[in-house]
């Protein structure tokens, strides 16, 4: 080997060890349960609980049972659960079923990047195949929340980079899921980064999955689950020796250039110092985040003047720049399935003003053409309010009744967090349709505890609530 050769080679793999896919991999399995502080397994535990519940809530979902028979068609060795059906099947399988469940009712967190609630199903299967504890589970989902958010905190303006370059807040999971799988499958720091690389390099979902101006579709529900079980797979084939582009994040063509333009600080996304799933906030509405300010305050209105579809007479919506943008296309006024429902501006007031709620009853398609509703939408109007901040999610209703007067209520969401017992109200309205109210109890306590348990098995089995046939 020549000096020159050498001198190549040891600058390349010099390189590669300062790879911030490197360090992220080093970090990720450096952490063990011990080092998370009790607040933090706390915020893990109640981010489970409101994942599982929106699970169960996503039983019914129309795409789902597409979902399971491609998973029996794919099939696998029976390592992990379905929810509700308890079938066993490989890992990767499981994970894609549970995830469109969970993301369905757009119910789910706003934290570690986006939804990452998202990242649940794929470490819930992984933990049953390799026979994890709870508390190795915990310390996994703690991982991907504190990654996703610093890949988009590392974003120069956020979330709103991914909206200026045409990309989903989900294109993170290449980079945050594969470190928080990797500890489960024990994997060493090395093949960790190369499983980044490969996940990475290969999984990025194009906006159009939601869109400003285009109908959702069911794959929505799929567009973080796809890459958390491609993240199985790159993490398999890493610890089998396959390798990827290790600088996949800095690097020529890699995702600061390619994905963020240029718009990415590195600095920040390997700048491990506090706990960002503190961060998370939790839905009280099944819409999109920047929904809820608005409908929160039609609520307001609706209820407190006891008004009825027939008294209104005209509705106007101020909402931020992005929502007023993301939620009001033609494609998305009338709304044929649960996806664009959610992301509806004008159903969901209409829907607000008749049920004086936005729960997951309002993913039924019957209301998509009840007259009622379709009327109401009819009478509203969307704007962008300059004095709002252009990304927030706070809002304001003008409803003007038929009898002359003009109400008027202005709400910020999503500032305070739901404390626990809200948040178990809200599993328990979804898991009270689907299983008794023991099995309901058993389960909240499971998952309160879940640091106690050796491994997921009795965790699984409670969350199988509608056995095949």
């Amino acid at each position: 080997m020549s000096a020159e050769q050498r001198r190549v080679w040891r600058d390349l793999d010099h390189q590669y060890a300062a790879s911030a896919a490197m360090q992220i991999a080093a970090h990720a399995l450096s952490l063990s349960f011990t080092d998370l502080p009790t607040d933090v397994v706390h915020h893990a535990k109640r981010n489970l609980l409101d994942g599982l519940g929106c699970a169960i809530g996503g039983y019914s979902a129309p795409g789902r049972a597409a979902c399971e028979a491609t998973a029996m068609a794919l099939g696998g060795p029976p390592e992990s659960t379905i929810f509700g059906s308890g079938v066993r099947t490989g890992a990767s399988s499981a994970t894609l079923v549970n995830c469109f469940m969970l993301r369905f009712l757009e119910y789910n967190d706003i934290g570690g990047g986006n939804h990452n609630e998202e990242a649940i199903p794929a470490l819930f299967a992984v933990s049953q195949a390799q026979r994890r504890s709870g508390a190795d589970f915990l310390t996994a989902l703690v991982v991907s929340y504190e990654i996703g958010a610093r890949v988009i905190l590392s974003a120069r303006g956020g979330a709103s980079a991914y909206d200026r370059h045409g990309w989903s807040t989900d294109a993170r999971g290449g980079i945050n899921m594969p470190p928080a799988i990797a500890r489960l499958m024990g994997l060493n720091p090395e093949q960790a980064a190369h499983a980044i690389a490969i996940c990475t390099s290969r999984g990025i979902p194009l906006g159009i999955l939601d869109a400003d101006g285009e109908e959702n579709s069911m794959a929505k529900n799929l567009r973080f689950g796809a890459i958390t079980r491609d993240a199985i797979l790159a993490c398999t084939l890493a610890k089998h020796g396959l390798t990827g582009p290790l600088r996949v994040i800095e690097g020529e063509g890699g995702y600061q250039r390619s994905v963020m333009g240029g718009d990415m600080d590195l600095a920040a996304l390997t700048d491990f110092s506090d706990w960002k799933i503190r961060d998370t906030r939790h839905k009280t509405l099944c819409v999109n985040g920047s929904t809820h300010g608005h409908v929160f305050a039609t609520i307001a209105i609706v209820r407190e003047h006891d008004l009825k579809p027939s008294d209104i007479k005209r509705v106007i919506i101020g909402a931020s720049a992005r929502e007023a943008r993301h939620t009001t296309a033609i494609a998305k006024k009338y709304p044929r399935n649960a996806e664009t429902a959610d992301h509806s501006a004008y159903y969901a007031n209409a829907f607000a003003i008749k049920h004086r709620g936005f729960g997951p009853d309002s993913a039924d398609p019957a209301h998509f053409t009840d007259p009622e509703i379709v009327a109401l939408i009819e009478r509203i109007e969307v704007h962008a309010d300059p004095l709002l901040p252009p990304r927030g999610r706070g809002g304001n209703s003008e409803i003007h009744t038929m009898d002359g007067r003009v109400l008027r209520r202005q709400c910020e969401a999503l500032v305070e967090e739901q404390s626990d017992a809200t948040l178990e109200a809200k599993f328990r309205e979804m898991a009270e349709k689907a299983m008794p109210r023991a099995s309901v109890d058993a389960l909240v306590d499971a998952i309160w505890t879940i640091e106690r348990a050796e491994n997921l098995e009795d965790l699984a089995q409670l969350m199988t609530f509608a056995p095949r046939g």
